[in-house]
């Protein structure tokens, strides 16, 4: 059989769960069986990455924006110059300008991935919901992440159930072995005490990820006089300077570290106590899920996406989303109990395995052998 080439797509290559998502597929892909490409609208952090790998890389929206004629003929040109015979799209940007140079000008099978509810993100319009139906009409096949996803797709969306497949998001659990010298060289590093309190959230700054919550839990803490408990936040984005603002005006300062994009979440998620969640949504929330890995109690929103990977007090603790006094109340509840801290920690690291790396890979390469074949 001669090798499958694939195009992958996504609006940006920042460190995101979803750009991690399809670097680690094109970076563990069977290349006895496939040629993955890679092409993005902006980059990220994620290039220098990807720039050493033998992967070709396109970047839209490079030296210049293009025209969206221009962006046709851009991915028209790798489509032929790789042959593709599949893509990959994630998101709906890449989806709604992909159609006229995927099935229009070419004829490649394409299987769009999407990563949350589309009614969930406040910067989706309904026409673009509109379009992404529509459009949806012309893949092939559909990926949710989660069971949630698949469902809105099926039932608001009107997606076939025969042309949806459901792969969860997989973890490296190897990656996230506790080590006991890393987590004090990490606290060190940062200034905090060896027996101090270290809450985590490491996802990019956006309205959807409300750091405002943990920010005001940590606020209400402090004022009951645990001024031991430190938050360390690892991202960037649109919301950064804003919730850095808050901090200040709550004169939490000294009791939060804002470190910006990271790549060594590993090593950040050993050097904490408490994993924090308190998004608005959630498709299925890679980075708790790092976090169970790692063997850390998570204390998350009860929304859809964290939900589904979260049973509240079996391997993990979910509060009224939004609620920062019920956050704060769920901190302080896993903060004075250790022996209720290591059971979650325990039944959530259980949870982790069932969410295969390995596993995952297969189903993708699995779907884009059929796919090819149809």
């Amino acid at each position: 059989m001669s090798k499958i080439n694939i195009l992958f797509m996504l609006p940006n290559f920042d460190t995101g769960g979803s750009e991690k998502l399809v670097f680690d597929i094109i970076s563990n892909l069977d290349k006895s069986l496939f040629n993955p490409v890679l092409c993005v609208f902006f980059s990220g952090t994620y290039e220098n990455l990807i720039r050493n790998t033998s992967t070709p890389f396109y970047i839209i929206h490079d030296k210049f924006v293009r025209s969206k004629i221009s962006t046709i003929a851009f991915l028209h040109k790798i489509l032929k110059n790789h042959s593709i015979d599949i893509v990959n799209t994630h998101h709906s940007s890449p989806m709604i300008q992909g159609l006229i140079p995927f099935k229009i000008f070419n004829s490649v099978k394409w299987i769009h991935t999407e990563h949350s509810r589309l009614d969930r993100i406040h910067s989706t319009t309904p026409i673009v919901i509109f379009l992404t139906k529509i459009f949806l009409k012309y893949t092939d096949h559909f990926v949710g992440i989660s069971k949630g996803v698949c469902d809105y797709f099926q039932y608001e969306l009107k997606q076939p159930p025969e042309h949806i497949s459901l792969i969860f998001n997989g973890v490296q659990i190897e990656q996230f072995t506790p080590n006991g010298d890393s987590r004090l060289m990490y606290r060190n590093s940062f200034g905090i005490c060896a027996n101090d309190i270290v809450l985590g959230l490491f996802g990019n700054f956006r309205e959807e990820k409300n750091h405002q919550c943990l920010i005001k839990a940590l606020d209400i803490l402090k004022k009951m006089g645990r001024k031991d408990i430190n938050v360390i936040f690892a991202g960037n984005g649109p919301e950064f300077d804003k919730m850095k603002m808050l901090t200040k005006s709550l004169g939490l300062e000294s009791n939060i570290y804002f470190l910006g994009t990271r790549m060594d979440i590993p090593e950040l998620m050993n050097s904490i106590d408490i994993y924090c969640l308190p998004s608005l949504f959630e498709g299925l929330p890679f980075s708790a899920l790092e976090a169970m890995a790692a063997q850390k109690p998570v204390i998350a929103s009860d929304v859809e996406g964290n939900n589904e990977l979260i049973t509240h007090n079996l391997n993990g603790f979910l509060f009224k989303p939004n609620d920062s006094n019920a956050l704060a109340r769920g901190i302080l509840q896993l903060v004075n109990d250790h022996e209720l801290c290591n059971r979650l920690a325990h039944a959530g690291k259980q949870k982790a395995f069932e969410f295969s790396f390995e596993t995952m890979i297969a189903k993708y390469e699995k779907l884009f052998i059929s796919i090819s074949k149809q």
